[in-house]
């Protein structure tokens, strides 16, 4: 089979994903908006969630077809490539100051959750119950966000920088934002469907392991919304956001999305994987946390070494690939 066919249905899918991903923001953050919750909250729970549809999707579907490296391959993948890639690249276009409770809270829960996810695999399966603890944690960590976003000291940003397309600003019901969700929630499953079909097809013409085109390909395309949502937020000046949207959504990957995943289907895990894709998705978690702790922000130097370290990433994924 031709390769260059499959190649332009798998681009097709991840065009109508990210579509949808962006519409799915826009009206995650309108509504929030709606609700007056603060920015860092939206960073946190609203765009982290718009942003890891993507993962949700392609990994929800993923586990209906079976297909275990695809579903976790895309998860560790994107994690990686958002703290690497993502907070690499907003760092060298301009320094990123660190919100103190994204410093204090989520960032080290981010490492927690990233480790119980290393410990989890050590049987090289998540099983159902696990993904049960995922579920529960997940809405904990939105309980005590939602509780902190009602503290007056955390209201000391706001997202009057962000700009809605024109047909959401003007939209003033929550019934008419929840139409809109719901159509941007049909592309991204129409998407992922289209993705995960195709990528298993590219996989086997290439001779290349769906585990890695899933970390690569997969991770990259469905991290594109967390990388345009993080950069708007930087040259706006919203840090909040920027920093705030990346750790949520590598807390959502792993304990919701994973957590739904493992719930429909035990994921089977490569004994590779634990040997080097999520020690370095360990190790990319706390090199974020140390890096942070640094006079509370992120300078385009050390921008610049989350991104060598992602580029260095890539380049053994393919040689031993």
């Amino acid at each position: 089979m031709a390769i260059f066919p499959q190649l332009l249905i798998f681009l097709s899918g991840l065009a109508l994903l990210i579509i949808g991903a962006h519409w799915f923001i826009q009206t995650s953050v309108k509504f929030s908006q709606l609700l007056r919750l603060s920015s860092a909250f939206i960073g946190l729970i609203f765009v982290a969630f718009g942003t890891s549809a993507p993962e949700a999707g392609v990994g929800i579907l993923a586990a209906f077809e079976k297909q275990s490296a695809i579903a976790l391959g895309n998860i560790v993948g994107s994690n990686i490539a958002n703290i690497g890639l993502i907070l690499g690249l907003c760092a060298l276009f301009t320094p990123l100051t660190v919100e103190r409770s994204i410093l204090r809270r989520e960032t080290p829960f981010m490492i927690v959750v990233t480790v119980l996810l290393y410990i989890f695999s050590l049987d090289l399966v998540i099983q159902r119950w696990e993904g049960i603890v995922f579920i529960l944690l997940f809405i904990a960590f939105c309980y005590f966000s939602f509780k902190s976003a009602q503290n007056p000291v955390f209201l000391e940003d706001d997202i009057s920088h962000f700009r809605f397309y024109p047909i959401i600003e003007r939209t003033r019901s929550r019934w008419g934002i929840m139409i809109f969700f719901l159509i941007s929630l049909s592309a991204i499953i129409a998407g992922s469907y289209v993705m995960v079909s195709s990528g298993v097809t590219l996989a086997k013409i290439l001779g290349i392991s769906p585990w890695i085109i899933a970390m690569t390909m997969f991770a990259v395309g469905t991290s594109l919304p967390e990388l345009a949502a993080s950069l708007t937020a930087a040259f706006k000046k919203v840090p909040a956001i920027s920093i705030g949207n990346i750790v949520g959504s590598n807390i959502f990957n792993i304990i919701f999305v994973l957590g739904i995943v493992a719930c429909i289907e035990p994921l089977s895990i490569g004994s590779s994987a634990l040997k080097f894709e999520l020690p370095v998705l360990i190790l990319f978690s706390i090199l974020l946390f140390a890096v942070m702790k640094t006079k509370n922000k992120i300078s385009r130097f050390e921008g610049m070494v989350l991104l060598l370290g992602y580029v260095v990433f890539l380049g053994i994924v393919f040689t031993f690939s």
